[in-house]
């Protein structure tokens, strides 16, 4: 704690120092908090049959490093967010962008027998008794949304925090606005008010996929369809 507020005090001498207003610490931290930091781009395998795994809670990303230990391409979708702490402390934190899920490039029926015998591993998502297939190019065009490659437009832009808060209820029609998952639809079926965050299934890969978004990333979907 005295580390804290001797690091403090000494900003605001330099702030000073340099006839500069002292920064609002409590503004700066939630703006550093909410800052996102653009990782390196992913290039997932163009030559493999991409299939949607799911896993126990909290297997996604040992599973995905142990099936590419292996020879079996994995991606598992996060999100890298910068973090300050009420100290003044900044890290990088690798957020979980979907609930469970980790998309695996197989080359043959061992490949598919490898990751469904994983003890992380619960199912690969099958639909009308079909395997979930995921196009390459399309799964390329997903990582590339989540690391702010590839389209200039994804940037969240500086009016963003203009935006009115809306308030949703529970089992309220959503889409979503900002970020890889734009335009999507879903239903929100959690809330965490202290944070302003929503839990709201998504209908992603062929299932209902719950993500958390923040309130300002989703908009009421409109009840006119007939």
């Amino acid at each position: 704690m005295t580390k804290g507020k001797r690091r403090i005090a000494r900003r605001r001498r330099e702030a000073l120092a340099h006839d500069r207003p002292p920064v609002d610490r409590a503004v700066e931290i939630r703006r550093r908090r909410r800052r996102r930091v653009r990782p390196a781009r992913i290039v997932l395998c163009a030559n493999r049959v991409w299939l949607v795994a799911e896993t126990r809670p909290r297997w996604a990303a040992r599973a995905a490093r142990d099936l590419e230990a292996i020879g079996i391409a994995a991606f598992d979708p996060r999100e890298e967010v910068e973090l300050t702490s009420p100290s003044g402390h900044r890290r990088t934190a690798r957020v979980p962008l979907l609930h469970r899920l980790v998309f695996v490039g197989l080359r043959d029926d061992a490949d598919l027998a490898r990751v469904e015998a994983h003890p992380g591993v619960d199912r690969v998502l099958f639909r009308d008794g079909r395997a979930v297939v995921i196009a390459p190019a399309v799964l390329q065009g997903f990582a590339d949304a989540i690391t702010g490659h590839g389209r200039k437009d994804g940037r969240e832009g500086d009016d963003a925090e203009a935006v009115a808060a809306l308030l949703f209820a529970l089992g309220d029609g959503v889409r979503v606005t900002t970020g890889p998952l734009a335009a999507l639809s879903g239903t929100v079926e959690g809330i965490d008010p202290a944070r302003r965050r929503y839990r709201v299934a998504l209908s992603l890969f062929g299932r209902e996929t719950p993500v958390v978004l923040d309130e300002d990333r989703i908009v009421r979907e409109p009840d006119d369809r007939a």
